[in-house]
């Protein structure tokens, strides 16, 4: 999904314990453990676990590190399998349906009445009760070089239809300027372009979501025909025609489509805000950058044409089979994480990450971190559908947006086989 970038390499499993607990019973310390599936912040969660280690002395924490060679998850199977599971769990959403029953309920906490928005099912389990605890937040669509679209006269909050979108293309060219750089990426392309379909279909559907893709897994024939993908393929078509490399579209990597939009060579790139810093390495300083809606209609006012899909990818969950005391222990640090100054410093500025609760309220400086935070606040958002998606999805039909951006197939073809994967599934 995102580009990490790890600083560290870490060849052979190992157990670590952060120093820092000042008690001298230790037998009155309360030891509990967390596996990080978010390596580039490993620095800055070791310095957390000190700073809540020094104000609770009661309690010890240690890290969970694994090979980069392989994935947190099969590191969490392998501790499950070998009855040593951690207390914490950093884990990504699509995961936690896998392991929702071994979670603790985490309903009546303090923090719930904070949460930004509502918690989505991914984050419940059968019963209903919340069993994981937001930590990263992040959003998609399409991101402007401000600059760019100033210079060539676009009000980017009126981009709310296919048109709106074809004009502001190509007033970016009556500049001189491409409008669009598109990524060729799998990940990209089926995981997330192609999600914004199920986002806005879903929420039109009025069922839940995973009831949504049961239906789409037993009803596939419907999805050639339905208005809404129809109508994304007529935005992909645009982009396209404008893209940059319409005539090598292979050619552009991940790190050249963010210098391009950094740099103001093209005014438009649809990805996430994960690709930030990326994008500001190559702006010589220009922090003027946003974020603007995929439409799908020329509806200017139906749903979909004025949100972009922001969501928890991360969640925190706590295993039921540590200790009551861990359990306890584990929840005191979620606590720190929302209530205590430091603790909200470690999520906004030491990690970068948009905070999923109302009260913290450290100032950001990442200006694409600051739009999706007011598309938040302006009730403007859709629900991201990844964690919904069979594990293949990005192999398959990302695959398959990639051949159809290459020009590879046709657009029948395309919707054939995207019925196909989920007749198959």
């Amino acid at each position: 999904m995102k580009k990490i970038i790890c600083s560290m390499i870490v060849s052979i499993l190992i157990l670590t314990s952060f120093t820092g607990c000042k008690s001298s019973d230790k037998s009155n310390v309360v030891n509990i453990s967390i596996l990080n599936s978010k390596p580039e912040i490993t620095v800055a969660l070791h310095e957390a676990a000190k700073d809540f280690m020094e104000e609770n002395e009661d309690i010890n924490i240690k890290l969970v590190k694994y090979s980069q060679s392989s994935s947190y998850i099969e590191k969490v199977n392998f501790m499950y399998e070998a009855g040593n599971a951690p207390t914490m769990i950093i884990m990504d959403s699509a995961h936690i349906r896998s392991f929702k029953d071994k979670f603790v309920d985490l309903s009546t906490e303090e923090w719930i009445k904070d949460i930004s928005g509502d918690i989505p099912d991914i984050a419940k389990n059968d019963s209903g009760n919340i069993i994981g605890f937001p930590f990263t937040t992040e959003g998609m669509g399409f991101i402007y070089n401000k600059k760019v679209t100033d210079e060539a006269g676009i009000d980017v909050k009126g981009i709310n239809s296919i048109s709106a979108l074809e004009e502001a293309f190509n007033k970016v060219n009556a500049i001189g300027k491409d409008a669009i750089i598109v990524t060729n990426e799998e990940w990209s392309l089926g995981d997330h372009f192609l999600s914004t379909f199920y986002s806005i279909d879903s929420e039109k559907s009025g069922i839940n979501t995973e009831m949504y893709f049961e239906n789409l897994k037993n009803s596939p024939e419907a999805i050639k025909n339905n208005g809404i993908l129809n109508g994304l393929i007529d935005t992909f078509d645009l982009m396209k025609k404008y893209n940059m490399y319409a005539d090598n579209p292979m050619s552009p990597s991940y790190d050249k489509c963010a210098e391009l939009l950094g740099k103001g060579d093209v005014g438009f790139w649809y990805m996430g805000n994960w690709a930030s810093m990326n994008i500001l390495v190559n702006s010589n300083g220009n922090n003027e950058f946003g974020f603007i809606s995929v439409p799908v209609s020329n509806d200017s006012s139906a749903y979909g044409q004025n949100e972009i899909v922001v969501d928890v990818t991360k969640y925190i969950v706590i295993d039921s089979n540590n200790s009551l005391e861990q359990q306890e222990a584990a929840k005191r640090f979620l606590n720190y994480l929302v209530y205590n100054e430091k603790g909200n410093e470690f999520i906004v500025e030491d990690c970068g990450i948009i905070p999923s609760f109302n009260n913290i309220n450290v100032s950001q400086t990442d200006p694409l971190v600051s739009d999706i935070i007011k598309y938040r606040n302006d009730n403007k958002t859709m629900d991201f559908m990844t964690s919904y998606l069979p594990s293949n999805n990005s192999a398959i039909v990302g695959n398959l947006l990639r051949r159809y951006l290459n020009n590879e197939m046709t657009r029948e073809t395309l919707l054939d086989e995207i019925c196909n994967f989920w007749a198959n599934i």
